[in-house]
Protein backbone atom coordinates (compact mmCIF):
# COMPACT_ATOMS: atom_id res chain seq x y z
CA UNK A 1 0.00 0.00 0.00
CA UNK A 2 1.36 3.82 -0.75
CA UNK A 3 0.51 6.55 1.27
CA UNK A 4 1.16 10.38 -0.40
CA UNK A 5 -0.07 13.33 0.86
CA UNK A 6 -0.52 15.64 -2.11
CA UNK A 7 -1.50 19.72 -2.68
CA UNK A 8 -4.59 20.95 -4.47
CA UNK A 9 -2.94 23.94 -5.87
CA UNK A 10 -6.02 24.11 -7.90
CA UNK A 11 -7.60 25.22 -4.85
CA UNK A 12 -5.45 28.05 -3.49
CA UNK A 13 -7.14 30.25 -0.91
CA UNK A 14 -6.57 33.88 0.09
CA UNK A 15 -4.15 33.52 2.61
CA UNK A 16 -1.81 31.53 -0.08
CA UNK A 17 -2.75 28.43 1.39
CA UNK A 18 -3.91 25.16 -0.37
CA UNK A 19 -5.76 21.84 1.17
CA UNK A 20 -3.63 18.60 1.29
CA UNK A 21 -4.72 15.89 0.18
CA UNK A 22 -4.52 12.16 0.98
CA UNK A 23 -4.14 9.40 -1.82
CA UNK A 24 -3.75 5.67 -1.30
CA UNK A 25 -2.60 2.90 -3.73
CA UNK A 26 -3.25 -0.87 -3.12
CA UNK A 27 -1.71 -2.88 -5.52
CA UNK A 28 -1.94 0.07 -8.28
CA UNK A 29 -5.46 0.81 -7.69
CA UNK A 30 -6.49 3.72 -6.29
CA UNK A 31 -8.81 4.87 -3.75
CA UNK A 32 -10.26 8.35 -3.94
CA UNK A 33 -8.72 11.03 -2.02
CA UNK A 34 -9.59 12.73 1.27
CA UNK A 35 -9.32 15.64 3.07
CA UNK A 36 -6.68 15.67 6.17
CA UNK A 37 -8.47 19.09 6.63
CA UNK A 38 -4.65 20.81 6.82
CA UNK A 39 -3.75 24.07 4.86
CA UNK A 40 -0.24 24.63 3.46
CA UNK A 41 1.26 27.21 1.52
CA UNK A 42 3.22 25.17 -1.45
CA UNK A 43 6.05 27.63 -0.35
CA UNK A 44 6.16 25.45 2.63
CA UNK A 45 5.16 22.18 1.30
CA UNK A 46 8.33 19.27 0.64
CA UNK A 47 6.87 16.63 -1.27
CA UNK A 48 9.94 14.61 -1.80
CA UNK A 49 9.64 14.34 1.96
CA UNK A 50 6.33 14.39 2.85
CA UNK A 51 6.53 17.27 5.74
CA UNK A 52 5.33 20.65 5.70
CA UNK A 53 8.64 22.86 5.86
CA UNK A 54 9.49 24.89 9.09
CA UNK A 55 10.33 24.33 13.48
CA UNK A 56 7.45 26.09 14.73
CA UNK A 57 5.00 24.23 17.46
CA UNK A 58 2.06 25.05 14.47
CA UNK A 59 4.13 22.85 11.86
CA UNK A 60 5.05 20.56 14.43
CA UNK A 61 1.58 19.75 15.16
CA UNK A 62 0.54 19.54 11.52
CA UNK A 63 3.57 16.88 10.61
CA UNK A 64 2.53 14.36 13.74
CA UNK A 65 -1.07 15.07 12.50
CA UNK A 66 0.66 13.77 9.17
CA UNK A 67 2.20 10.87 10.74
CA UNK A 68 -1.03 9.86 12.69
CA UNK A 69 -3.14 9.25 9.34
CA UNK A 70 -0.46 6.82 7.92
CA UNK A 71 0.09 4.85 10.87
CA UNK A 72 -3.63 4.63 11.28
CA UNK A 73 -4.54 3.47 7.62
CA UNK A 74 -1.10 0.88 7.61
CA UNK A 75 -2.70 -0.07 11.17
CA UNK A 76 -5.74 -1.16 9.21
CA UNK A 77 -4.44 -2.97 6.62
CA UNK A 78 -2.22 -5.01 9.12
CA UNK A 79 -4.48 -6.00 10.97
CA UNK A 80 -6.72 -7.83 7.91
CA UNK A 81 -3.70 -8.86 6.53
CA UNK A 82 -3.04 -10.95 10.07
CA UNK A 83 -6.43 -12.05 9.38
CA UNK A 84 -5.63 -13.29 6.01
CA UNK A 85 -7.66 -10.38 3.75
CA UNK A 86 -6.02 -8.10 2.09
CA UNK A 87 -8.09 -5.11 1.48
CA UNK A 88 -8.54 -2.60 -1.58
CA UNK A 89 -7.60 0.91 -1.51
CA UNK A 90 -10.95 2.15 -0.84
CA UNK A 91 -11.79 -0.64 1.91
CA UNK A 92 -8.89 0.79 4.22
CA UNK A 93 -10.33 4.07 3.48
CA UNK A 94 -13.62 3.17 4.36
CA UNK A 95 -12.79 1.55 7.43
CA UNK A 96 -10.58 4.70 8.16
CA UNK A 97 -13.81 7.23 8.28
CA UNK A 98 -15.68 4.55 9.82
CA UNK A 99 -17.88 3.13 7.13
CA UNK A 100 -17.19 -0.30 7.80
CA UNK A 101 -15.90 -1.73 11.35
CA UNK A 102 -12.33 -3.05 10.85
CA UNK A 103 -13.65 -6.50 12.27
CA UNK A 104 -17.95 -7.15 13.04
CA UNK A 105 -18.34 -11.27 13.84
CA UNK A 106 -21.84 -12.72 12.49
CA UNK A 107 -23.12 -12.80 16.02
CA UNK A 108 -22.48 -8.83 16.42
CA UNK A 109 -23.91 -8.02 13.64
CA UNK A 110 -27.61 -10.35 14.25
CA UNK A 111 -27.29 -8.21 17.82
CA UNK A 112 -26.99 -4.87 15.71
CA UNK A 113 -30.05 -5.93 13.86
CA UNK A 114 -31.98 -6.52 16.43
CA UNK A 115 -31.55 -3.44 18.04
CA UNK A 116 -32.38 -2.10 14.94
CA UNK A 117 -35.66 -3.93 14.44
CA UNK A 118 -36.41 -2.81 18.71
CA UNK A 119 -35.16 1.23 17.43
CA UNK A 120 -38.33 1.15 15.00
CA UNK A 121 -40.86 -0.49 17.84
CA UNK A 122 -41.08 -4.01 15.58
CA UNK A 123 -43.30 -6.44 17.96
CA UNK A 124 -41.82 -9.08 19.48
CA UNK A 125 -43.25 -11.84 17.76
CA UNK A 126 -41.03 -10.32 14.80
CA UNK A 127 -37.77 -9.77 16.66
CA UNK A 128 -38.34 -13.61 18.24
CA UNK A 129 -38.92 -14.59 14.02
CA UNK A 130 -35.29 -12.69 13.31
CA UNK A 131 -33.48 -14.47 16.02
CA UNK A 132 -34.47 -17.84 15.33
CA UNK A 133 -32.99 -17.43 11.66
CA UNK A 134 -29.80 -16.13 12.58
CA UNK A 135 -29.35 -19.35 14.96
CA UNK A 136 -30.39 -21.38 11.67
CA UNK A 137 -27.62 -19.82 9.60
CA UNK A 138 -25.21 -19.90 12.27
CA UNK A 139 -25.94 -23.35 12.93
CA UNK A 140 -25.17 -23.80 9.05
CA UNK A 141 -21.92 -21.80 9.38
CA UNK A 142 -20.55 -23.95 12.41
CA UNK A 143 -18.37 -21.02 13.48
CA UNK A 144 -18.92 -17.59 14.70
CA UNK A 145 -17.32 -16.18 11.55
CA UNK A 146 -16.26 -12.20 10.79
CA UNK A 147 -18.75 -10.91 8.15
CA UNK A 148 -16.49 -10.00 5.71
CA UNK A 149 -15.07 -13.38 5.67
CA UNK A 150 -18.89 -14.82 4.89
CA UNK A 151 -18.31 -15.92 1.29
CA UNK A 152 -21.19 -17.63 -0.95
CA UNK A 153 -19.88 -20.47 -1.13
CA UNK A 154 -20.69 -20.38 2.82
CA UNK A 155 -24.06 -20.13 2.42
CA UNK A 156 -24.88 -22.13 -0.82
CA UNK A 157 -26.06 -25.35 0.65
CA UNK A 158 -28.11 -23.11 3.31
CA UNK A 159 -31.36 -24.04 1.26
CA UNK A 160 -30.98 -27.37 1.51
CA UNK A 161 -29.48 -27.65 5.06
CA UNK A 162 -33.30 -26.22 6.02
CA UNK A 163 -35.07 -28.25 3.74
CA UNK A 164 -33.22 -31.68 5.15
CA UNK A 165 -33.92 -30.61 8.76
CA UNK A 166 -37.77 -31.65 7.75
CA UNK A 167 -39.35 -27.86 7.24
CA UNK A 168 -41.44 -27.27 4.42
CA UNK A 169 -40.77 -25.38 1.33
CA UNK A 170 -42.14 -22.28 1.98
CA UNK A 171 -40.78 -21.82 5.29
CA UNK A 172 -37.35 -22.49 4.11
CA UNK A 173 -37.63 -19.87 1.81
CA UNK A 174 -39.11 -17.41 4.30
CA UNK A 175 -36.26 -17.81 6.49
CA UNK A 176 -33.28 -17.73 3.49
CA UNK A 177 -35.19 -14.31 2.73
CA UNK A 178 -34.69 -13.12 6.30
CA UNK A 179 -30.74 -13.76 6.49
CA UNK A 180 -30.96 -11.79 3.09
CA UNK A 181 -32.48 -8.81 4.71
CA UNK A 182 -29.68 -9.54 7.31
CA UNK A 183 -26.73 -8.73 4.76
CA UNK A 184 -28.11 -6.35 2.92
CA UNK A 185 -28.75 -4.56 6.65
CA UNK A 186 -25.27 -5.04 7.08
CA UNK A 187 -24.17 -3.97 3.56
CA UNK A 188 -26.00 -0.82 4.03
CA UNK A 189 -24.76 -0.04 7.71
CA UNK A 190 -21.27 -0.72 6.41
CA UNK A 191 -20.48 -4.17 8.64
CA UNK A 192 -19.60 -5.26 5.15
CA UNK A 193 -19.85 -4.41 1.10
CA UNK A 194 -20.95 -7.57 -0.09
CA UNK A 195 -24.44 -9.91 0.20
CA UNK A 196 -23.14 -13.84 -0.04
CA UNK A 197 -26.94 -14.32 -0.78
CA UNK A 198 -26.94 -11.71 -3.65
CA UNK A 199 -28.91 -13.59 -6.87
CA UNK A 200 -30.68 -15.86 -4.87
CA UNK A 201 -34.22 -16.34 -6.16
CA UNK A 202 -37.18 -18.66 -4.45
CA UNK A 203 -39.90 -21.21 -6.57
CA UNK A 204 -42.97 -20.48 -3.99
CA UNK A 205 -45.50 -23.59 -3.53
CA UNK A 206 -47.87 -21.56 -0.69
CA UNK A 207 -48.04 -24.24 1.59
CA UNK A 208 -50.73 -22.92 3.67
CA UNK A 209 -52.17 -24.33 6.50
CA UNK A 210 -55.98 -23.75 5.90
CA UNK A 211 -56.34 -25.87 8.89
CA UNK A 212 -59.75 -25.00 10.82
CA UNK A 213 -62.51 -26.50 13.62
CA UNK A 214 -66.04 -27.26 12.28
CA UNK A 215 -69.39 -26.58 13.89
CA UNK A 216 -69.37 -30.35 15.07
CA UNK A 217 -65.91 -29.76 16.94
CA UNK A 218 -66.64 -26.30 18.00
CA UNK A 219 -69.92 -27.92 19.61
CA UNK A 220 -68.07 -30.73 21.16
CA UNK A 221 -65.37 -28.12 23.06
CA UNK A 222 -68.84 -26.37 24.32
CA UNK A 223 -70.62 -29.36 25.63
CA UNK A 224 -67.88 -31.49 26.64
CA UNK A 225 -67.32 -31.81 30.95
CA UNK A 226 -63.70 -30.05 31.42
CA UNK A 227 -61.86 -29.99 34.43
CA UNK A 228 -61.45 -26.70 36.06
CA UNK A 229 -57.98 -25.70 34.42
CA UNK A 230 -58.72 -26.94 30.80
CA UNK A 231 -62.37 -25.12 31.23
CA UNK A 232 -60.29 -22.01 31.32
CA UNK A 233 -58.33 -23.17 28.02
CA UNK A 234 -61.17 -24.33 25.96
CA UNK A 235 -62.66 -20.83 26.69
CA UNK A 236 -60.16 -19.10 25.68
CA UNK A 237 -59.93 -20.72 22.64
CA UNK A 238 -63.50 -20.48 21.88
CA UNK A 239 -63.43 -16.97 22.72
CA UNK A 240 -60.48 -16.35 20.37
CA UNK A 241 -62.60 -18.64 17.38
CA UNK A 242 -65.70 -16.12 18.00
CA UNK A 243 -63.71 -12.92 17.87
CA UNK A 244 -60.54 -13.85 15.12
CA UNK A 245 -57.91 -12.69 17.84
CA UNK A 246 -54.37 -13.63 17.99
CA UNK A 247 -53.18 -14.69 21.19
CA UNK A 248 -50.64 -11.69 21.75
CA UNK A 249 -53.67 -9.68 21.07
CA UNK A 250 -56.27 -11.62 23.40
CA UNK A 251 -53.70 -11.86 26.31
CA UNK A 252 -54.07 -7.82 26.75
CA UNK A 253 -57.65 -7.53 26.39
CA UNK A 254 -59.27 -5.42 28.95
CA UNK A 255 -62.86 -4.04 29.74
CA UNK A 256 -61.23 -0.52 27.97
CA UNK A 257 -61.08 -2.58 24.49
CA UNK A 258 -65.07 -3.30 24.56
CA UNK A 259 -67.41 -0.13 23.38
CA UNK A 260 -70.16 0.40 21.85
CA UNK A 261 -71.37 1.88 18.75
CA UNK A 262 -75.34 2.17 17.49
CA UNK A 263 -76.09 -0.67 19.73
CA UNK A 264 -73.74 -2.70 18.79
CA UNK A 265 -70.97 -3.79 20.96
CA UNK A 266 -67.09 -3.95 19.57
CA UNK A 267 -63.92 -4.67 20.68
CA UNK A 268 -61.18 -2.68 19.29
CA UNK A 269 -57.46 -3.40 20.29
CA UNK A 270 -53.85 -2.48 18.32
CA UNK A 271 -52.76 -5.67 16.86
CA UNK A 272 -49.30 -6.36 18.89
CA UNK A 273 -47.46 -7.39 15.47
CA UNK A 274 -48.37 -4.92 12.92
CA UNK A 275 -50.27 -1.56 15.13
CA UNK A 276 -53.04 -1.88 13.13
CA UNK A 277 -56.10 -1.70 14.76
CA UNK A 278 -58.33 -4.45 14.48
CA UNK A 279 -62.44 -3.79 14.56
CA UNK A 280 -64.57 -7.14 15.73
CA UNK A 281 -68.16 -6.89 16.46
CA UNK A 282 -68.94 -9.11 20.05
CA UNK A 283 -70.46 -12.47 19.25
CA UNK A 284 -73.25 -13.89 21.30
CA UNK A 285 -71.06 -16.78 22.65
CA UNK A 286 -68.11 -14.69 23.35
CA UNK A 287 -70.33 -12.21 25.55
CA UNK A 288 -71.77 -14.91 27.29
CA UNK A 289 -67.99 -15.76 28.14
CA UNK A 290 -67.01 -12.37 29.10
CA UNK A 291 -70.52 -12.74 31.41
CA UNK A 292 -69.10 -16.23 33.26
CA UNK A 293 -65.59 -14.46 34.18
CA UNK A 294 -67.00 -10.76 34.83
CA UNK A 295 -65.43 -9.51 32.22
CA UNK A 296 -62.99 -8.83 29.94
CA UNK A 297 -60.08 -8.16 32.17
CA UNK A 298 -61.14 -11.45 34.05
CA UNK A 299 -61.24 -13.77 30.86
CA UNK A 300 -58.41 -16.34 31.60
CA UNK A 301 -55.12 -15.73 29.82
CA UNK A 302 -52.23 -18.43 30.17
CA UNK A 303 -49.41 -18.44 27.92
CA UNK A 304 -49.35 -19.45 24.45
CA UNK A 305 -46.70 -22.12 24.98
CA UNK A 306 -48.88 -23.55 28.13
CA UNK A 307 -52.12 -23.26 26.38
CA UNK A 308 -51.15 -25.36 22.85
CA UNK A 309 -50.03 -27.97 25.31
CA UNK A 310 -53.18 -28.45 27.15
CA UNK A 311 -54.92 -27.82 23.57
CA UNK A 312 -53.17 -31.57 22.57
CA UNK A 313 -55.13 -32.85 25.18
CA UNK A 314 -58.25 -31.04 24.43
CA UNK A 315 -58.44 -32.28 20.72
CA UNK A 316 -58.09 -35.75 21.73
CA UNK A 317 -60.51 -35.12 24.16
CA UNK A 318 -62.86 -34.44 21.45
CA UNK A 319 -61.40 -36.81 19.02
CA UNK A 320 -60.17 -34.45 16.11
CA UNK A 321 -56.76 -35.84 14.65
CA UNK A 322 -56.65 -32.12 13.96
CA UNK A 323 -53.12 -30.19 15.76
CA UNK A 324 -54.93 -27.61 17.66
CA UNK A 325 -53.04 -24.74 18.63
CA UNK A 326 -53.94 -20.88 19.00
CA UNK A 327 -53.25 -20.20 15.96
CA UNK A 328 -56.08 -22.09 14.74
CA UNK A 329 -58.68 -20.37 16.30
CA UNK A 330 -58.04 -17.23 13.92
CA UNK A 331 -58.53 -19.47 11.12
CA UNK A 332 -62.13 -21.11 12.22
CA UNK A 333 -62.93 -17.40 12.67
CA UNK A 334 -62.01 -16.52 9.10
CA UNK A 335 -63.65 -19.68 7.94
CA UNK A 336 -66.62 -18.84 9.37
CA UNK A 337 -66.94 -15.44 8.30
CA UNK A 338 -66.19 -16.02 4.87
CA UNK A 339 -68.19 -19.90 4.40
CA UNK A 340 -70.52 -19.43 6.99
CA UNK A 341 -71.49 -15.94 7.43
CA UNK A 342 -70.66 -15.27 3.84
CA UNK A 343 -68.74 -11.98 4.41
CA UNK A 344 -66.38 -10.35 2.41
CA UNK A 345 -62.49 -10.29 2.23
CA UNK A 346 -62.36 -6.52 2.99
CA UNK A 347 -64.56 -6.69 6.31
CA UNK A 348 -62.46 -10.25 7.80
CA UNK A 349 -59.59 -8.02 6.74
CA UNK A 350 -60.62 -5.36 8.61
CA UNK A 351 -61.68 -7.36 11.65
CA UNK A 352 -58.31 -9.93 11.23
CA UNK A 353 -56.36 -5.87 12.01
CA UNK A 354 -55.06 -6.70 8.11
CA UNK A 355 -54.18 -3.73 5.81
CA UNK A 356 -54.90 -5.87 2.97
CA UNK A 357 -57.36 -8.78 1.94
CA UNK A 358 -53.93 -11.33 0.85
CA UNK A 359 -53.55 -12.10 3.80
CA UNK A 360 -57.20 -13.58 4.33
CA UNK A 361 -56.39 -16.47 1.73
CA UNK A 362 -53.55 -17.67 4.55
CA UNK A 363 -56.69 -18.31 6.75
CA UNK A 364 -59.79 -19.30 5.07
CA UNK A 365 -60.56 -20.77 1.96
CA UNK A 366 -64.46 -20.79 0.25
CA UNK A 367 -65.95 -24.10 0.88
CA UNK A 368 -68.04 -26.46 -1.13
CA UNK A 369 -71.41 -24.86 1.08
CA UNK A 370 -70.45 -21.48 -0.08
CA UNK A 371 -69.93 -22.00 -3.27
CA UNK A 372 -73.26 -23.94 -3.64
CA UNK A 373 -75.42 -21.15 -1.79
CA UNK A 374 -73.97 -18.76 -4.02
CA UNK A 375 -74.78 -20.65 -6.95
CA UNK A 376 -78.42 -21.30 -5.94
CA UNK A 377 -79.33 -17.61 -5.21
CA UNK A 378 -78.36 -17.00 -9.57
CA UNK A 379 -78.23 -20.50 -11.15
CA UNK A 380 -79.91 -23.86 -11.45
CA UNK A 381 -78.70 -26.37 -10.22
CA UNK A 382 -79.23 -30.20 -11.61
Amino acid sequence: MRVRFILRKARLNKLGQCPLDCHIRVSGIPSTPFSTSIMVAPSKWDSKFQRIKGSSDHVHSQNKKLDQIRNDLETIRDTNLARGRRLTAKEVVDIYHGKREVSCNFLTLCQKKIDDLRSQNRSASTIQIHKKCHLYLLGYLKENMLVEDIERRHVSGFWQYLKDRGYNHDYVNKTVANCISLFRFAVKKGYSDHNPFAGISFTWINEVDLTCLNEEEIERLKTYTWSETLQKVVDSFLFMCYQGMHIADYQKLTDDHLSSVKHVQWIRIGRTKTKVQASIPLHSESAKIIAKYGGMSNLPKLSGQKSNEYLKIIAERIGTEKHLTNKIARKTFTNMCINDYGMSDESVAAMLGHTSTRFVKKYGAVSQKRIISEWKDKIEVA
